[in-house]
C-alpha cells in the first residue's frame, strides 16, 4: 500500500509537471530550474533540519526549504560582504558545495538511527505528499501571475531595482540604484535573497522576481500546513486521531488562514451589506467590492484624519510587491517552526525525568537556540520590524515552558535571560555586517493621538482575538475546575503546567498577536510619514504579523474546539467561528479575478517576465534603450537620467538595468538617507546637468557624480522643457539612439578625462 501511495504522487507530480509545460509556455523551464534549486536545496540540508525537527511527523521536510535558502543565501552574502567571493552564479555553486560538506559531516556524525531516519517510510510519504501540494501550489501561483507579470506600480520598481542592482553588481552591500556613490540603505538581504535563488537557478531577473514572488505564496500555504499538521498531532496523540484527517484539516486551514484569508471587512462589504441592500430594495450606482479596500479602512471609511494601513500576505501575494515584509514571511514561520520543535524536544526530556537533560550549558548552546538566534539576526537585515517582534515572541514561549520545567522558580528566569542574551548575541552577530553600514532610519517612539473606532477594530480583528479569548476561556476554566482550591499564587503555575505543548504554544502565539493589535493605539514609531499618517507604518508592521500568527491559531484552535470539546459551548462556538472564517476564503477568488483575470481568456496570459511592459508603443523607445544598456553595458557606471516623485514612472532606466544613478524616487530616498537637503542638492544639481548652457558647471558636476552615461528620453523631456540638447552632445560620443531622429531618446557616453 505504501508503494502504491508513492507510485500515485510519482503519477501527480508528472501530471503536474505536463500541465505546467502546457500552460506555463515558454516560462516552464526557468519555473522548472527554480522549483528544482528550491528542491535541492531542501534534500541537501535534511541532515541539518532534522536535527531540529526530529518530532515533527514529515521531519521538518518543508522547513529545509527556507533553511538551506537561509543558511546558504547568508553564508554567499556574508562572503561577498567581506569581499572574499564575487557574487557570481559559479560562487554560488562554490556556497552549495560547501553547504554540501557541512551537511555531509551532520549526516556523518549523527547516529546510526538519524542516519536511518533519512529514508524512513514514515518520513518518506509525508515529505513526497507536500512536495506535490507545494509544486501544485508554486504553479497555480506562477500561472496567475503570469497575467500580470509586470513589475510596474506600487513598490514594484523599487523591489525589482534592488534585484536588478544586485544581478549586476559584485559585492554586498549593493550600490544604491538611485543614489549613485553609496550604497543601498535599507532592508535589501530579502531581495538579495531573490537575486541568490536567481542566479543559483540560472534565471534572470526578469523571471526571477516572478518566481520570488510566486515560490513564497506556496511557501506560505505549506508552512503553517505542516506546523499546525505537528501540533495538532502532538495535542491529540493517538487516542483522539481515529481519522488521520484531522491534523490535516487542522494544517489545510492554518496554510489558509496565512496565505490565502481575508478579513472580515470583506465578508461584511462583499457578502453581507450587498445582501441587506437587496433584501431591502436599496437600489444605487455601487461599484463591486475593490479588494484593496480591506487593507485600507481605518481612516478611509468614512474619511478621517487618522489614516493607516492593515495590510495581510493573501492582499500581499496578489497585489505583487517583492517587498520586505512579503520575504520574510516564510522565515518568519521557519523560526515559529523552529520554536514549536524545541517545546517538543524540551517537552520530551521533561517527560523521560531527564533532569541531568536540563544543564545550564545545554539549555544555551544547542541547535535550537542557536537557529532562533539566527534567524533573528537575519530579521535585522530583511525586514527590522520582525526582529523585536520575534524576540519577543520567542521569549515568551520560552519564558513560559522554562517555567513548567523549573516550576517557576527564580532559576526559570535567569536561564531564560540566559538564553535571550545567548539568542541577541548570535542576532547581532550574525546582522553585523549589515549593521556596520547601515544608518538606522528611525527609531523614536510616540504616543499614538489617535485611535481606532471600536468598530473597525472589531471588523478588522473581532474574528481571531475570539478565537484566541475563546480558547483562553476553555484553558482557564479547567484550571478552575481542578485547582479552584488552591491557594491564588499557585494558580499561574498550575495553569500553565496543565496545559499541553500545543496548547501553550499556540496560547503564546494567540496572546502576542492580540498585544501586536494593541500596540498601535498606544505607541507608533514616528518616521517620515506624518499629519494623518503617523500611525500608518507602525500599524501596518505590526498587525501584518498578528495576522500571520492569528492564522496559526486558527486552524488548530477549529479542529479542537469541535474535536476535542469539554464543554457545551465550544461546538457551537467553532461552528459559527468556523463559518465567518470560510467566508474570508473567497477574498483570493475576488481579488485574482479583479486584478488578473478580468474580462480575460486563457489566451491572454502573458508570461512572467517582469519587464515585457516597457515593450509597449508608449514605451517602446526606453524599452529598446534599456534592452540595449543591458546588452552592452557591463559592471555599474553611474547613468544619469530624470528623477521623479515615489511611485511614478521615474528611475526606470536605473530600475530595469540595475545601473546606479545619481537620484531616483525622492521620497524614498529621504526615507533611507533621512535627509531632504541632500536629496534636493542632487535633484538640483540634475536638472543644471540637463538644462544649463555652462559646459565647465555642467562638467564639474559630472565629475562629481562620476557620470559615465547620460540618458534622453521621453520623460527627461517632459521633466526638463528647457533640455539642451546641443551642449549634452557634446559632453561626449552618442552611443545608441532610439530611432533616426536623435533628438528622440539616445544615450551619451562621456568622454573620459585626458
Amino acid at each position: 500500500m505504501f508503494k502504491l501511495k508513492n507510485i500515485i504522487l510519482y503519477i501527480l507530480t508528472i501530471l503536474l509537471l505536463i500541465a505546467g509545460g502546457v500552460f506555463l509556455k515558454s516560462d516552464f523551464f526557468p519555473f522548472l530550474r527554480w522549483w528544482l534549486s528550491v528542491l535541492v536545496l531542501g534534500v541537501l540540508f535534511l541532515p541539518l533540519t532534522r536535527k531540529i525537527f526530529s518530532s515533527f511527523h514529515d521531519g521538518g521536510y518543508l522547513f529545509s526549504k527556507v533553511i538551506g535558502i537561509a543558511s546558504s543565501g547568508y553564508l554567499m552574502w556574508l562572503l561577498s560582504s567581506l569581499k572574499i567571493l564575487k557574487f557570481t552564479e559559479v560562487s554560488c555553486y562554490v556556497v552549495l558545495t560547501a553547504c554540501l560538506i557541512f551537511n555531509g559531516i551532520i549526516y556523518l556524525k549523527s547516529k546510526k538511527e538519524e542516519k536511518m531516519s533519512l529514508m524512513d517510510s514514515k518520513y518518506v510519504f509525508p515529505m513526497m505528499a507536500e512536495e506535490v501540494l507545494f509544486l501544485f501550489l508554486f504553479l497555480l501561483w506562477v500561472y496567475i501571475r503570469g497575467f500580470r507579470p509586470e513589475a510596474h506600480g506600487t513598490e514594484k520598481f523599487m523591489d525589482y531595482g534592488f534585484m536588478a542592482a544586485m544581478m549586476r553588481g559584485d559585492y554586498m552591500p549593493p550600490k544604491d540604484l538611485w543614489f549613485s556613490g553609496s550604497t543601498i540603505n535599507y532592508y535589501y538581504v530579502g531581495q538579495y535573497m531573490s537575486a541568490f535563488l536567481t542566479k543559483l537557478s540560472l534565471n534572470t531577473v526578469n523571471v526571477g522576481y516572478n518566481l520570488m514572488l510566486t515560490m513564497l505564496a506556496a511557501l506560505s500555504f505549506v508552512l503553517p500546513y505542516s506546523l499546525v499538521f505537528n501540533i495538532t498531532k502532538n495535542r491529540f496523540g493517538e487516542k483522539y486521531l481515529k481519522h488521520k484527517w484531522v491534523p490535516r484539516i487542522a494544517g489545510i486551514l492554518s496554510g489558509a488562514g496565512v496565505s490565502l484569508a481575508g478579513n472580515l471587512h470583506f465578508t461584511l462589504f462583499y457578502w453581507v451589506v450587498p445582501t441587506i441592500r437587496t433584501i431591502l430594495g436599496i437600489k444605487g450606482d455601487y461599484a463591486d467590492y475593490w479588494f484593496p479596500n480591506s487593507t485600507r479602512y481605518i481612516g478611509y471609511n468614512p474619511e478621517t484624519t487618522d489614516k493607516t494601513i492593515h495590510e495581510f500576505p493573501g492582499y500581499s501575494f496578489v497585489l505583487g510587491d517583492l517587498h520586505a515584509h512579503v520575504i520574510n514571511i516564510i522565515f518568519v514561520l521557519t523560526l515559529l517552526g523552529i520554536l514549536f520543535a524545541w517545546l517538543l524536544h524540551q517537552k520530551r526530556k521533561l517527560d523521560n525525568r531527564e533532569k541531568q537533560g536540563f544543564q545550564i550549558k545545554q539549555e544555551i548552546f544547542n541547535p535550537f537556540i542557536i537557529m532562533i538566534g539566527f534567524f533573528i539576526g537575519l530579521f535585522h537585515t530583511t525586514n527590522f520590524w520582525d526582529f523585536p517582534i520575534y524576540y519577543v515572541v520567542a521569549g515568551g514561549v520560552i519564558l513560559f515552558f522554562n517555567g513548567v520545567i523549573y516550576e517557576f522558580r527564580l532559576k526559570a528566569l535567569w536561564i531564560t535571560a540566559l538564553q535571550g542574551i545567548f539568542i541577541i548575541a548570535i542576532a547581532e552577530l550574525i546582522s553585523l555586517p549589515f549593521t556596520l553600514t547601515f544608518d538606522q532610519i528611525s527609531t523614536e517612539i510616540m504616543l499614538a493621538e489617535a485611535h481606532t473606532p471600536m468598530h473597525q477594530l472589531l471588523i478588522l480583528w473581532g474574528l481571531p482575538v475570539t478565537l484566541i479569548i475563546g480558547l483562553l476561556y476553555e484553558l482557564a476554566g479547567s484550571v478552575e475546575y481542578k485547582f479552584r482550591d488552591d491557594k491564588p499564587r499557585f494558580i499561574l503555575f498550575r495553569f500553565l503546567n496543565s496545559l499541553s505543548t500545543s496548547d501553550l504554544y499556540i496560547l503564546v502565539l494567540g496572546l502576542c498577536a492580540i498585544g501586536l493589535v494593541i500596540m498601535p493605539e498606544v505607541i507608533y514609531i514616528r518616521d517620515i510619514y506624518s499629519g494623518d499618517y503617523k500611525r500608518a507604518n507602525t500599524m501596518f508592521k505590526l498587525t501584518y504579523q498578528a495576522f500571520i500568527m492569528f492564522g496559526i491559531c486558527s486552524g488548530y484552535i477549529f479542529v479542537k474546539f469541535k474535536k476535542m470539546h469539554h464543554f457545551y459551548w465550544q461546538k457551537t462556538f467553532a461552528n459559527i467561528t468556523l463559518f465567518l472564517f470560510l467566508t474570508t476564503l473567497w477574498y483570493p477568488v475576488v481579488s485574482v479575478k479583479a486584478w488578473y483575470i478580468k474580462d480575460k481568456s486563457f489566451k491572454d496570459y502573458k508570461g512572467l517576465d517582469a519587464a515585457e511592459f516597457l515593450n509597449t508603443p508608449d514605451n517602446q523607445e526606453d524599452y529598446k534603450a534599456i534592452k540595449w544598456l543591458n546588452e552592452n553595458i557591463k559592471g555599474t557606471p553611474v547613468i544619469l537620467e530624470a528623477h521623479g516623485d515615489s511611485y511614478t514612472d521615474y528611475g526606470r532606466v536605473s530600475v530595469f538595468t540595475g545601473l546606479p544613478t545619481v537620484l531616483g524616487w525622492y521620497v524614498h530616498e529621504w526615507l533611507w538617507r533621512g535627509d531632504t537637503d541632500i536629496v534636493n542638492r542632487r535633484a538640483a544639481d540634475i536638472e543644471t546637468i540637463y538644462t544649463s548652457t555652462d559646459r565647465e558647471l555642467v562638467q564639474t558636476l559630472i565629475d562629481e557624480y562620476e557620470i559615465e552615461y547620460i540618458y534622453v528620453g521621453k520623460l527627461e523631456r517632459v521633466k526638463y522643457i528647457s533640455l539642451n540638447n546641443d551642449l549634452l552632445k557634446k559632453l561626449g560620443r552618442i552611443v545608441y539612439t532610439g530611432s533616426e531622429n536623435i533628438s528622440n531618446t539616445y544615450i551619451i557616453q562621456i568622454e573620459p578625462k585626458g
